[in-house]
């Protein structure tokens, strides 16, 4: 009797034991799931938010200026407004044609830095059709070894207006073949299909620049991305003069390889602080540099 109980004991801690493997077991299989699916942030999350944020800012920056070139090149365009634009003070900009169709070129040589410490080098070649603040209007921007801050920018760019009135332009943007080679070699590819608002009221205390659309490519380190606006991006000059070089306000998701997450620009405060969210609700602030 006394052996049939000791034997049942050890069957009963051999259940037992069985038992508490196989419950280690899913606990495994359950944390391995969630981690898969719900994984916390890698660097590899920041490093897209941000390369993301810079190829948009050289493109952008870039279309702008060609833009703000083509307008103060009419002696007309906002009843006869001088241009402020600091980033052309040293360029030369080159108008062939009429203010109805020819080409624009802004050249910066071997070397032009505005007053917030931006070295351009190259030219910007605009050809247009239609005035800048013409319905239907259009014209696309190409680039001749153009660069900003040692980061080379080629593709091919256009835009058309799609309508006007005393204070907002809007415009339809799209980017094909879009190239961004770093300064040590690396390079991203990039092809937009985008909306843009210019905001500018008469008495020039507000200028923004309200964005919305897709995006995608390939970012420098290789990674294949998606990003999508999902609350339009508002741009503001006065915060970009204080070397603000990402939107104030606005919301996008970006998709690269098997990871998800979402941008948020914040409030309209002047920073470049932004706040990421991945797809297992977990946050976490980040700051975009140049």
């Amino acid at each position: 009797m006394k052996m049939v109980s000791i034997t049942n004991a050890l069957n009963a801690r051999n259940v037992k034991f069985t038992l508490l493997c196989m419950g280690i077991m899913i606990m495994l299989l359950v944390s391995c799931d969630h981690e898969e699916t719900a994984p916390d942030f890698l660097t590899e999350d920041t490093e897209s938010a941000g390369f993301d944020a810079m190829d948009d800012y050289y493109f952008d920056d870039a279309d702008d200026i060609a833009t703000e070139a083509l307008a103060n090149e009419d002696p007309d365009q906002l009843g006869g407004r001088v241009s402020t634009d600091e980033r052309l003070i040293c360029a030369v900009v080159t108008h062939t044609g009429t203010k109805e169709s020819g080409s624009l070129k802004v050249d910066f040589g071997d070397g032009c830095e505005d007053p917030y410490g931006n070295l351009r080098k190259g030219a910007i070649i605009l050809e247009h059709e239609g005035a800048w603040n013409q319905q239907g209007a259009h014209w696309s921007i190409t680039f001749i070894s153009y660069s900003i801050n040692g980061v080379g920018i080629a593709g091919k760019r256009t835009v058309t207006v799609v309508s006007v009135t005393d204070s907002l332009v809007t415009y339809d943007i799209r980017l094909v073949g879009g190239i961004v080679t770093w300064p040590d070699g690396r390079v991203a590819t990039r092809e937009v299909n985008r909306r843009r608002e210019h905001e500018r009221h008469e008495n020039h205390l507000l200028d923004r620049l309200i964005i919305y659309g897709t995006a995608q490519g390939t970012f420098c380190n290789g990674r294949d991305y998606f990003v999508e606006i999902i609350e339009p991006l508002i741009y503001d000059r006065s915060c970009a003069a204080e070397g603000v070089i990402i939107p104030v306000k606005g919301i996008k998701f970006i998709k690269h390889g098997n990871r998800e997450l979402t941008v948020d620009y914040g409030d309209g405060t002047c920073d470049n602080m932004v706040t990421l969210t991945n797809k297992n609700g977990r946050t976490v602030r980040y700051e975009v540099g140049r």
